[in-house]
């Protein structure tokens, strides 16, 4: 058998490597037990009934899988209707100030983009869609999910189509929707909180499409596709600048086909260099964008790239954001100044973790990069008031979440893997070329975030489009020669194995979710722009009210109240029907209730009884509702203002 090149097998062996690390990451926490059980399951059953999948008229698959993609929608809609979430930290910053420019206050009233400016053309590019459904009377709120939506779903038909494009087998595609639409993939992060990480996600496979079918198109539609891939990557420098990991993974691919004496043959000189043009003309867009949002940079606010390298290295935090790190920074006197502390921390943490200890940091930060665990709590506060049924299963939702979602992601990477292990490059070949790339981006995207930059668990979800791209490309290079009287055994056994592994994770979850209870958020508006970036308090007069209602759907017996540190009011959660008051108590910038709270509709009463204006926290946007219910302040109505406030359940 033909061995593929020592390069490729190197690249190709880190791969399997780092996904290895990962797999064993997502073991390590109370669930992985029942995670490990439900991935064995899960991936017997898929090899079973891929044979019987693969003899179905694609017709039947096709009509089914739209009848699927349908229903997603529809449960879609309803999780946005009926389980709102609190969008907090970064996406809720972006989404605040889209808001606010749509509105056409082109102001920077917080620090925040002064020190990530890499935010500001994400800003500006969400705000003119918002400025576009404001003609069509949409708030922000539903612009925002329809948003969501469109991008969501439209990145998984695109992949459903080029998974079907590539191989032309049913398996893989029942496969992918499988994992699309009967996981948490389609209902938690990537619909609930609009960011970054999706459009980028959309954008690769547009690109790694462009480029794979390339040299089968004419001349008038590679100018179509050239103009489409210039502007595709454009966008991605803009809203996520890590993109660029693209060009050296190019740079790659070429020197491999160079070497081999395949690049002319390939036709892959000229996406290349249609892709470093789109990034030439990010820099002059960006500054555009400066221009026409108003945009300053203030270099005295500015984190400099060392900062991120700093972090890094930090082994206290494995990498991951470094609030002290950023303390410490923003402690000196100017960016230079900051570069200068960086460079000399990154030296001296290098120097005291000596080489197993960087090592053993690289393979920590690489767990953190691929976890998925908590996806359904990345940027998300908490529903703004959950139903009363969710409350009741509440412990074996947020498990079954974990063990679905991670169960299902640890069987795309098995299937992944024995792909690997069994190709044999024929870098002759469009398909094989393409998830060449792909997997070269895939470890650039790795490498970048393990070696240089600081880690988050969302961070890694990138590489799962062009994961599913490859298995989809790679051919199968093994033929099975049982006979087909066994596919009917084969099919019947996986079946109940199938029903089997159902039953499994539901059992699994419930009990884990039983023995291991974790607090829940029963109702929440955590979204706010922060003190530390600079945001003001409001001046609450003397004797002034302000009140605003939540729905509190299940027992509950903690309630707090973010005011602002030094602030002098009292505090109260009025019972609307029974007229009860439960009286808060200061802590720092809260103000908190440790009581029981049954059911019911109640009112945040905050009175300031004091002859002193006093701060307060209010959140304020143009057209963006945070809560279900309106600030109301001495009487007067605010639809689009909220206190910060959240209730939980403490186990």
């Amino acid at each position: 058998m033909m061995k593929n090149p020592l390069v490729i097998s190197f690249l190709i062996g880190t791969l399997i490597l780092g996904l290895t690390i990962g797999f064993m990451g997502n073991l390590i926490y109370y669930t992985g037990f029942a995670i490990l059980a439900v991935t064995i399951l899960l991936f017997i059953v898929t090899r079973l009934l891929a044979r019987y999948i693969n003899q179905i008229p694609f017709i039947r698959i096709l009509i089914g899988v739209s009848v699927g993609l349908v229903l997603m929608v529809l449960v879609q809609v309803l999780v946005l209707s009926f389980m709102p979430n609190t969008v907090y930290h970064d996406p809720y910053r972006v989404l605040s100030q889209a808001d606010q420019m749509a509105a056409n206050h082109m102001t920077w009233d917080i620090t925040y983009f002064w020190r990530y400016s890499n935010n500001v053309p994400l800003a500006y590019l969400m705000s003119l869609w918002l400025r576009v459904t404001q003609f069509f009377s949409l708030s922000t709120n539903i612009s925002i999910h329809l948003l969501s939506v469109i991008v969501l779903d439209t990145f998984i038909v695109l992949v459903l189509y080029t998974a079907y494009q590539l191989n032309r087998r049913n398996s893989t595609v029942v496969g992918l929707f499988s994992f699309f639409a009967l996981t948490p993939f389609a209902y938690t992060y990537y619909l609930q909180v609009f960011y970054s990480d999706l459009p980028s996600m959309l954008i690769l496979v547009i690109v790694l499409r462009i480029i794979w079918s390339w040299s089968t198109k004419s001349v008038g539609q590679k100018i179509i596709s050239g103009s489409g891939l210039v502007i595709s990557v454009l966008v991605g420098a803009l809203i996520k600048p890590n993109i660029i990991v693209i060009i050296p993974a190019l740079a790659v691919v070429a020197l491999i086909l160079f070497v081999k004496k395949r690049l002319n043959k390939s036709q892959i000189i000229i996406p290349i260099l249609l892709i470093i043009f789109g990034f030439g003309l990010s820099i002059p867009t960006t500054r555009g964008i400066y221009f026409i949002s108003n945009y300053t940079p203030k270099t005295e606010f500015e984190l400099p790239t060392t900062h991120w390298m700093m972090v890094a290295f930090n082994s206290k935090n494995n990498g991951m954001y470094s609030g002290s790190d950023v303390i410490k920074d923003n402690n000196q006197p100017n960016k230079s100044a900051r570069q200068v502390y960086d460079l000399k921390q990154i030296v001296t943490r290098i120097k005291k973790m000596g080489m197993f200890g960087l090592i053993k940091l690289w393979v920590v930060k690489m767990g953190i990069l691929l976890n998925v665990n908590t996806i359904q709590d990345w940027y998300n506060g908490g529903f703004r008031s959950a139903p009363t049924w969710y409350f009741k299963n509440a412990q074996l939702i947020r498990v079954l979440t974990k063990v679905s979602y991670t169960s299902a992601t640890l069987c795309i990477w098995l299937t992944f893997i024995i792909k690997l292990f069994r190709w044999r490059v024929n870098l002759d070949d469009v398909n094989q070329l393409a998830a060449l790339l792909a997997i070269v981006i895939v470890l650039g995207y790795l490498s970048f975030h393990t070696l240089l930059w600081e880690v988050e668990p969302r961070y890694g979800q990138v590489i799962l489009p062009l994961i599913m791209f490859t298995i989809s490309a790679i051919p199968n290079q093994l033929v099975n020669n049982r006979k087909e009287v066994r596919t009917q055994k084969n099919t019947l056994f996986g079946v109940i194995l199938l029903i089997s592994t159902i039953a499994s994770g539901l059992i699994f979850s419930k009990t884990v979710g039983e023995t291991k209870s974790q607090n829940l958020v029963v109702s929440a508006q955590r979204s706010q722009l922060s003190s530390q970036y600079g945001a003001k308090p409001e001046m609450l007069v003397p004797n002034t009210m302000v009140t605003e209602d939540v729905d509190i759907n299940t027992i509950a017996n903690y309630f707090s109240v973010q005011i602002h540190n030094h602030s002098n009011v009292n505090v109260f959660l009025r019972n609307i029907k029974t007229k009860e008051d439960l009286r808060f108590h200061v802590a720092g910038t809260s103000y908190r209730l440790w009581h029981l709270i049954k059911p019911g509709h109640y009112q945040i009463v905050v009175f300031n009884n004091t002859p002193k204006s006093q701060p307060i926290d209010i959140v304020r946007t143009y057209h963006y509702r945070l809560n279900n219910y309106s600030l109301i302040i001495n009487g007067k109505s605010n639809p689009t203002a909220s206190l910060v406030f959240k209730t939980l359940v403490l186990y």
